[in-house]
């Protein structure tokens, strides 16, 4: 009896080891997939594929600088005191003896010529509302009307405002003829009546004495331009350190005896100071593109006349000339400028996507999970992006438009699944 009893107790540790073994198993067989989910997620994570579109882009070959204006220009004189309204705008071609401005006595002489001259405008729209009003349709001045709207929203989003007083001219005159036509108006010659007596009484009471321009040139008014500092032959013959000087000067106002100026001669050159290792993209005759972005992107067509390098400081003056003047280019004196040498337009793609493969220049692309190398033609690059040709040529340039061109990622090959 007591032997069974021992010996039941020597059987129990057995089973319970048995049970601590099942349990060890089980385990193990639950962290084998745990273990290799953990190292596929791991590997994911650091691998972080990151794939940009291809798009159709413009790129250019550009270098920013700064620079002074060079124009043959005289001084429109203005004797007395008083208030100025101008009867030229920027860059208008005046002939000598045109009026350019009347000075008069005070602010009110020059708020009512402005007012006569506003009413003079209306009277002349009435007077041509009443021109060839029969048999005129009415679905034709109103779609005379919606074309004149839709130029208005054409200038506005563009930023051009000078075609607006115009459109919204061509909006009175549809709607005074439609008053007419539908007889909602018999006539306006009551209200051409009143205005003209409002108009004469306004230019009654705006006497002027009017300034006219000296010699024939591109007219330019004092506030909107500057006093010139160094003539064009003292910037001709300035070296670059001079230059450099020169461009340190501030600003100088016109003085209060200048009605404004006259630019004798549509040619004009810009003396651009720039590196010594900029310079070497430039050469006589050259023809480059001129722009000033703070004012305007639009670029004036330039050649380039001279080269003058200081290899001891590091720096040279470019010499262009442009004979393209205009409303702008008129009131600059000191400017920054854009130049541009070529305008590139292709297949834009990340640089951080550009790999090197025995010599030659690929990206990789992406198409489901599975990566193909792609060989490229540089067309044009900078320190963000490269340029490729949209034609595709195998072997040559692969990419295509709207591409996921890889820009991050590791241990990338040709076919490669993700």
């Amino acid at each position: 009896m007591h032997k069974g009893i021992f010996a039941n107790m020597k059987e129990r540790p057995i089973k319970k080891k048995k049970r601590h073994g099942l349990r060890f198993l089980a385990w193990g067989l639950l962290l084998v997939p745990a273990a290799y989910i953990s190292v596929q997620m791991v590997q994911v994570l650091r691998t972080n594929y990151q794939t940009q579109t291809a798009i159709a882009y413009t790129m250019s070959d550009t270098i920013l600088c700064d620079g002074m204006l060079a124009m043959q220009e005289i001084t429109v004189p203005l004797e007395g005191t008083g208030v100025l309204g101008y009867q030229a705008d920027n860059g208008e071609r005046i002939s000598a003896g045109g009026e350019i401005a009347r000075l008069f006595a005070d602010e009110a002489g020059a708020q009512n010529r402005l007012r006569a001259e506003k009413l003079t405008q209306e009277l002349s729209l009435l007077e041509r509302s009443q021109q060839g009003v029969g048999g005129t349709d009415v679905e034709a001045l109103l779609h005379q009307t919606q074309q004149s709207v839709y130029t208005i929203l054409d200038c506005l989003q563009s930023n051009n405002y000078t075609g607006l007083d115009a459109a919204r001219a061509e909006i009175q005159l549809a709607q005074n003829k439609l008053l007419l036509v539908t007889g909602a108006q018999e006539d306006f010659t009551a209200r051409i009546q009143q205005l003209t007596e409002q108009r004469d009484a306004a230019d009654a009471a705006s006497s002027y004495t009017p300034v006219y321009a000296p010699a024939t040139g591109y007219f330019v008014s004092a506030h909107d331009c500057e006093k010139q500092l160094y003539t064009p032959e003292q910037l001709a013959a300035m070296q670059p350190a001079e230059l450099q000087q020169a461009l340190a000067q501030p600003a100088a106002e016109n003085d209060a005896s200048a009605a404004g100026k006259l630019i004798l001669d549509y040619r004009w050159r810009y003396y651009a100071l720039v590196t010594a290792k900029q310079a070497e993209k430039f050469a006589e005759g050259q023809r480059v593109g001129l722009s000033f972005p703070n004012l305007s992107a639009e670029a004036l067509p330039a050649s380039v006349t001279g080269v003058s390098v200081d290899e001891e400081a590091g720096i040279a003056k470019v010499e262009l000339l442009c004979d393209y003047i205009n409303d702008t280019v008129v009131t600059l004196e000191h400017e920054k400028a854009e130049i541009t040498f070529a305008v590139y337009e292709g297949i834009r793609i990340d640089r951080k996507a550009l790999h090197i493969v025995d010599g030659r220049s690929c990206v990789y692309v992406q198409f489901g999970n599975v990566v193909y190398r792609r060989y490229i033609t540089v067309l044009f690059e900078n320190e963000d992006y490269i340029l490729v040709p949209s034609v595709y040529t195998r072997e040559e340039n692969e990419i295509r438009l709207f591409d996921q061109v890889v820009v991050q990622g590791s241990d990338l090959y040709d076919e490669k699944i993700l």
